[in-house]
């Protein structure tokens, strides 16, 4: 019943529901009351276990779309509007307007796979939490899922893309001492280094940066690490200075340090299908109605979340099925 995009009130979703199963002169009913009761014998993990489920099916049964053998996953992070009631403001935090209204919110982190439009984990939490702290939770399902795809036709890693919030030292080495490659878009006024290298009008560079000199202390995040890095070497970065058709400039920063294997002409096509995680949070949120929740608990807004996400899941999935089934009849027309 939670996988159908709720919409309407629940008597209404509920009395639909059965006609849908029973047909249309079924007298069985349930009401809200019973619903919402029964709701809270269910964890959200339920949705979240599915959708594992599904995605080891799809990595591990299919040939699936990478790029230069990288799957290419967007993280990105956004915000959702929460039924205003004491168990989420108490959960997730809220915001005041300026005339003294509470509101609830929460902060939702989603790694989507941008070319085969499936999201692969998705983070709700506290409004007030950094999107990096997300990013890096992330990683700990995506080695998970890493060790059931090794060695599918095609795939040889995965790629991070991220947007302009996530720029960190700290972040950067935290992700290349885990072995994860990405593409991160900067502003021209980050790091030292990096501005340096863009005043001397480089526009594909790889530079060592310091983790540790004066004025730059090393992170705590990069303390605490095990086994320890040494501050003494330097991170190598690759920047690249794009140049858009709108006359703006675009700056990435990278692991791909190899120019002969990832040419300066292949970063700005690159980085453009880190758009997929924005259509993606479009669809959620105006398509499957992700904040149009069923219930006043915390736990109900978990189940209506993740439901949502297996349901989109669910969608890419039938989606990416057709258009192989349609390239297929495609190539045979065109064969004859």
């Amino acid at each position: 019943f939670l996988l159908n995009m709720l919409t309407k009130t629940l008597q209404i979703e509920l009395e639909r529901f059965f006609r849908v199963l029973k047909g249309d002169n079924t007298d069985i009913s349930v009401s809200k009351q019973a619903f919402c009761k029964a709701r809270k014998k269910l964890s959200e993990q339920a949705f979240i276990r599915l959708n594992e489920r599904l995605l080891t099916e799809f990595y591990s049964e299919n040939t699936y779309a990478t790029w230069k053998g990288y799957r290419l996953l967007g993280i990105d992070g956004s915000t959702l509007q929460l039924p205003t009631y004491p168990e989420p403001l108490h959960e997730f935090g809220e915001v005041r307007n300026q005339h003294g209204g509470r509101m609830a919110m929460g902060k939702l982190s989603v790694m989507y796979d941008v070319l085969n439009d499936l999201s692969l984990d998705t983070l709700l939490d506290q409004y007030t939490s950094e999107e990096r702290a997300l990013a890096l939770r992330h990683l700990e399902l995506l080695a998970s899922l890493d060790r059931q795809t090794v060695g599918q036709p095609g795939h040889q890693g995965d790629l991070l893309l991220f947007d302009m919030g996530y720029p960190a030292l700290y972040f950067m080495v935290l992700l290349a001492s885990q072995g994860r490659d990405f593409v991160i878009r900067s502003s021209g006024a980050f790091l030292q280094e990096v501005q340096d290298a863009l005043q001397a009008g480089l526009s594909d560079v790889v530079i060592p940066i310091a983790l540790t000199k004066p004025g730059r202390p090393l992170s705590p995040h990069l303390k605490e690490l095990t086994p320890p890095i040494d501050p003494q070497i330097p991170f190598l970065l690759r920047v690249i200075s794009l140049r858009l058709a709108d006359g703006s400039q675009e700056i990435l920063l990278t692991t791909l340090r190899d120019s002969q294997q990832f040419p300066y002409s292949d970063f700005q096509e690159l980085y453009h299908k880190r758009w997929g995680s924005e259509t993606n949070y479009d669809i959620l949120k105006n398509g499957l109605e992700i904040e149009n929740f069923t219930g006043k608990s915390a736990l109900s807004v978990k189940q209506d979340v993740h439901a949502t996400v297996l349901t989109n899941n669910i969608r890419g999935l039938i989606q990416w099925e057709l258009e192989a089934e349609l390239a297929e009849q495609d190539a045979k027309r065109r064969e004859h």
